[in-house]
Formats: structure tokens, sequence, C-alpha cells
């Protein structure tokens, strides 16, 4: 597949990622404070506008030769009516999830989109003229629970995003950030991730690929003497989690020395108190960040059943910094001991449950913490400035901790998926109501397809809940 480099503006930065040519990219501006909210619109090839209070989505892009121009919707129409009914308000409020306009909109797609004759009405406002339009979609199975062929779908949408991620990756391994620096071993973890589920074994060469890439540009930093060297711990951990995920995939331990010294390196990072921050100093005074905990955690776990001994005082002294950061109010983990309350609870719940659930330790723990989380999913795309570690962490999280709430969850999030799932290849970046600006560090298109992969993988008991439970299951049909 052909591929191209397209930059977009945003408000943070410029940036450009190797895209394949027919894969529509919605031109996201990210508003850190919440003024707007820009997301795709799913097949349609579109991107939409909310702000707080809103029931009309304001068409910020149209994609060339997409499902939205043939139909005739055009930049700065207001979708007023969607199926002859008129949207709830939209709220900028975290809690509020999807509710509004963009719940009704992915749930009438859905219900579309396995119509032998798929067609979407919507009624728009262009400037003071109302117009009707009549859509016409890609035919796709629906979402629906409801629907026996859920599953069947499920599996395509998660196989076109790893298509997608083979035809983007770079002959060096990686997949391309939004920006330079370090930020393409983060996404290249998460993105060789969504390939293990993917479960497909000619996608093998580009899985080994991905390693190569992140042992030469981060885990080869690693100095054992030194812990003040080497790489960022967002950086340590997600390759942890990755090289645990293959080897207890595949059965292959080429890569074992390099998974211990990921490990060692988080170990050698947490203070006395179990306190840690984004490299070896502790920023915020002291008071650190437990979202990093948390990924450590994760990675300490799968790499026990790869046969890594785990290190008790370690993981002792960072969980009672954990349990200190829980909220009593919410009863899901806060940013640190010092800030228990901060709303943005997804990544640092989820991944905390995942961990305790993998490891087989304090489960009536991490089962009330994957409750709270459950109760609170609307906050699922913020963290950190990043919708996918909410996302990615969060979904992994219920599955494993509040199994039984699971199916009602997915239920939830079907116009998240739907809004999201491109007519071609892979899936649209939809982020949060606020700042987006980590993932666009990461890059949105790379990102994105990750997101929403390792939330299908969840559905299918893959990853992060495979290396709790079984191992060589790469390439297994079952």
């Amino acid at each position: 597949m052909r591929i191209l480099t397209v930059l977009i503006l945003s408000s943070f930065s410029i940036y450009s990622e190797s895209l394949a040519k027919d894969v529509y990219r919605p031109k996201l501006v990210n508003s850190k404070s919440g003024e707007h909210h820009d997301f795709p619109l799913g097949v349609l090839e579109a991107t939409g506008r909310l702000q707080d209070g809103d029931r009309e989505i304001l068409i910020m892009d149209v994609g060339k030769g997409g499902a939205a121009e043939l139909a005739g919707l055009k930049v700065g129409d207001r979708i007023a009516k969607i199926e002859n009914m008129i949207p709830g308000r939209f709220s900028k409020k975290t809690d509020t999830g999807l509710a509004g306009p963009q719940d009704l909109i992915g749930r009438s797609l859905d219900r579309k989109a396995a119509a032998s004759n798929a067609l979407l009405s919507i009624e728009i406002f262009r400037g003071e003229q109302s117009q009707k339009l009549k859509i016409s979609l890609p035919k796709c199975r629906s979402f629906s629970f409801s629907n026996p062929q859920l599953c069947l779908k499920r599996k395509e949408y998660l196989s076109d995003i790893a298509e997608q991620l083979v035809d983007t990756q770079q002959s060096n391994g990686r997949w391309r950030p939004g920006v330079g620096g370090d930020a393409d071993v983060y996404t290249t973890a998460f993105c060789g991730l969504v390939l293990l589920a993917n479960n497909k074994p000619t996608h093998l060469s580009s899985i080994r690929k991905a390693i190569e890439f992140v042992r030469k540009a981060s885990i080869a930093t690693i100095d054992t003497e030194d812990p003040k060297k080497g790489p960022k711990n967002w950086q340590t951990a997600a390759n942890g989690i990755f090289l645990a995920e293959y080897q207890l995939a595949t059965g292959d331990t080429k890569y074992f020395e390099d998974l211990k010294k990921c490990c060692d390196l988080l170990v050698q990072r947490v203070t006395e108190k179990g306190i840690m921050g984004h490299h070896f100093s502790i920023p915020y005074s002291g008071g650190g960040l437990i979202v990093i905990n948390v990924q450590a955690h994760l990675a300490w776990a799968l790499a026990e059943k790869c046969g890594y001994p785990l290190n008790e005082k370690t993981w002792a002294n960072s969980f009672s910094e954990v349990k200190k950061s829980r909220d009593p109010k919410t009863g899901a983990l806060g940013y640190s001991s010092r800030a228990p309350w901060s709303p943005d609870i997804s990544a640092r719940t989820g991944g905390m449950v995942t961990a305790l659930m993998v490891a087989g330790r304090e489960k009536i723990y991490a089962n009330a913490l994957a409750d709270s989380l459950f109760h609170l999913n609307g906050r699922m795309r913020h963290a950190h400035a990043m919708s996918s570690i909410g996302l990615i962490f969060g979904f992994s999280g219920i599955k494993t901790g509040a199994p039984q709430r699971y199916a009602e969850l997915m239920q939830a999030w079907i116009p998240y998926l739907e809004l999201s799932r491109l007519p071609n290849e892979g899936a649209a970046f939809f982020g949060g109501k606020r700042n987006i600006g980590g993932d666009q560090y990461l890059g949105y298109s790379s990102i994105g397809n990750a997101m929403v992969g390792l939330v299908l993988a969840s559905a299918d008991d893959r990853l992060f809940m495979h290396g709790g439970k079984n191992k060589n299951w790469f390439g297994d049909k079952k």
C-alpha cells in the first residue's frame, strides 16, 4: 500500500505520520480546558465538534470521497437530527461519558450497519436553512449484543486494525509518533501488543521487528549498575509488558534477559516509601505519580509468569503507596498519596486491578477497585492527557476484576467503537473531552489504532488476561 506523509496542525504542534493513502484521518484540534471536543464520525469519514450544552454536531472536516461528502455534507453544517431524533445535550463533564449526540449517532450507525441498503437519515442546518440528507453507509455487522454476529464483527475490526498497523510500520520496526523524542518507543510497544492480540502468525515478523526496535532504542540504554541512566519509566514498563506478553504468547524466551533488565530497572527506581516518578528523580516535591507504579506492577506480574523472580520488598513498598492513593469517596485510585481525589482514575485503577489479578494477589481489593471503575466508566477516556492508557487499562481492569459487568460495559461503549471505526482499514483516534496532548505526542493514528485494538482484545480474553491464565497461545485458533 502506498504510503504518504500527512501533516496535521493542532493547537500544540505540527506533527506527521506515515499513513495509508485511502484512510481518512479526522482533523482534531486539542482543547486542554475543554472549550470544545473534536471527534471522528466513523464510517461517515468526517470530523465533528461539540461544546458544552450542544445538541447539534458542528462539522469541522469532510473526507474526500467518503460517505459524508458523497451525501452532500459540508464543513460548517450542523447535524440537528439523527434518524428523526433530536440528540440530548452534550456535557463536557467526564462522568457523562458519551451521552448526548455521540451516543445517538454512534448507536444509529451501529443499528444501520447490517441493513442490506444501509442509509443514515440526518437533518442539518446550513446557515439558517434546514436540509435533510440520506447517507449511504458501508455495509458491516452490528456491534449490538443482541446480534449473534457481534463476536465476528469484533474480530474483523481487530483484524482491520492489525492490518493497518502492519501497513504503517516503518522499516526499522517502529510506528511513527506524533512528535520526535522518545514517544516512538511507548507507541511501538502498544502497537506491538495489538499484533499479538490479533493472533495472526503471519504478523510474527512485524512483532519481532517492533521488539528489536524497542531493544535498540530503549532497553540497550539501561545500565544495570546505574539506575540514573536509561529510559524513562513509562517506556521501561511498556517495554516490559510487551516483552512479557510476547514470551507468554509464543513461548520464545529469546528476550527474557531484556525483560529482566526492564523489571530490574523499575525495581531500582522505587524509593523506600514506594514512590516512583518519570525517571530516577521524583517530581512534584517528592510526591511522585502512581500511574508509573501500576504499570511497573503489571510488568512485574507478567514477567513473574515468564520466570522473573519478583522482588517482594519492592512490590510491597510500591503497593503501599498505591493503597494510600485510593480516594475514599470514589474507591478508585487518584494521582498519588498526596492527591487521591484526582478525577482521571482509569489508567491507574485499571492497571492496578489487572496487575493484581494477573499476579493472583489481593483479589478482594482488586475486585473493589474494578467495581469503582465500572461505576465511573464515563471517565475512562481521561488519564494524564492520554485517552489511550485510560481505555487500554480501564477495559482490562474491569474485564479481569469485574467480569460480570463487562458485557454491560461494552454495551455502553458501542458508540465509541462505532465512531472510531473507519470504512477501509483501522480505527480513528477518539480522545477525551479535554486535554489529549499526551496522545498527540504518541501520534493520533498509531495510538488510536492501538487503543481501540486493545479494547477489542479485552473482549476476547487476550493480553494482560492471557498472560495471567495461559501460555503459548499465539496462533491457537480456539
